[in-house]
C-alpha cells in the first residue's frame, strides 16, 4: 500500500495559528491578576527589608545617646532635638555619640564606646550626623574638638560645626537606601525622640511606600 504525504494547507496553517493566540490570550488574561497582585506584594517586602535594619540601627545610635544632646537642621538653622516639639521634615540631625571614630568616616558600627573610668557614664566623643540625600539616609561620624563628660558641655555650636564638616564629605557613607522621608521631634515624655521614615520600594513599575513611626528611648 502506498503511503502519501500530505502537506498543511495554508487555510489549516492560519487556523492552528489563530487557537495559539487565543490559548495564549486566555493564559495571559487567566496569569494578569495574579502579576498584578505579586508586583505590589515584592515592592511592599522590599520596602520592609529597606526599613527594618535602618530602623534598627538608628534605634541603636540613639539610645547610646542622650536626648538632649540630638540637634536638628529646621529652616536651615541648627536647633537642640527639645525645640523641635512637632513631628517635622528634617534632611539632617546630628546625634553625640561616645564612639571614636575618623572624621567623615560612617557611623555605623564605629569604634569603641567610651565611658567616664569609674562611672559608666559616656564620654562623648563626636557626632553621628544623618542627612537625607537622594532617596538615601547618610551617616557620616565627625569629632569633636574636646571629648565632654557631661552631655550639657555640648553645645549646639558643636553640632553645627560637625553638621558642617559632613556636609563636605564626599560620597558619604549609606546608613539606608530608599528612603523618602524623615520626621523627628522630642516627645512629651522625657528621654524620648519620635521617629517618622517614610520608605520606597519598586517592582516592575509598582511603587510602595510605606511610613514607620519609632519613640526611641535614650540613655538618660
Amino acid at each position: 500500500m502506498n503511503r502519501t504525504n500530505r502537506a498543511f494547507t495554508l487555510a489549516e496553517l492560519l487556523v492552528a495559528i489563530a487557537i495559539l493566540f487565543l490559548f495564549f490570550g486566555i493564559a495571559y488574561s487567566a496569569l494578569l491578576p495574579v502579576l498584578t497582585f505579586l508586583s505590589p506584594a515584592q515592592a511592599k517586602i522590599n520596602t520592609q527589608q529597606n526599613a527594618v535594619p535602618l530602623l534598627y540601627k538608628l534605634q541603636r545610635e540613639v539610645r547610646q545617646s542622650d536626648y538632649r544632646a540630638v540637634f536638628a537642621v529646621v529652616s536651615g538653622t541648627t536647633k537642640p532635638i527639645q525645640q523641635v516639639t512637632s513631628l517635622t521634615d528634617v534632611r539632617t540631625f546630628a546625634v553625640a555619640s561616645a564612639k571614636t571614630g575618623a572624621a567623615g568616616s560612617g557611623c555605623y558600627p564605629g569604634g569603641r564606646f567610651v565611658t567616664v573610668p569609674g562611672f559608666g557614664t559616656p564620654y562623648w566623643q563626636g557626632f553621628d550626623v544623618f542627612i537625607l540625600q537622594n532617596a538615601s539616609l547618610k551617616c557620616i561620624y565627625e569629632p569633636l574638638a574636646t571629648p565632654q563628660i557631661y552631655y550639657s558641655n555640648i553645645q549646639t555650636s558643636d553640632a553645627h560645626t560637625a553638621i558642617t564638616a559632613a556636609q563636605g564629605v564626599t560620597n558619604p557613607p549609606v546608613f539606608g537606601n530608599a528612603v523618602l522621608d524623615v520626621k523627628l521631634n522630642s516627645d512629651a515624655t522625657p528621654f524620648i525622640v519620635d521617629f517618622q521614615i517614610k520608605a520606597v520600594s519598586t517592582v516592575n513599575a509598582r511603587t510602595n511606600a510605606t511610613t514607620y513611626t519609632e519613640d526611641v528611648l535614650t540613655r538618660n
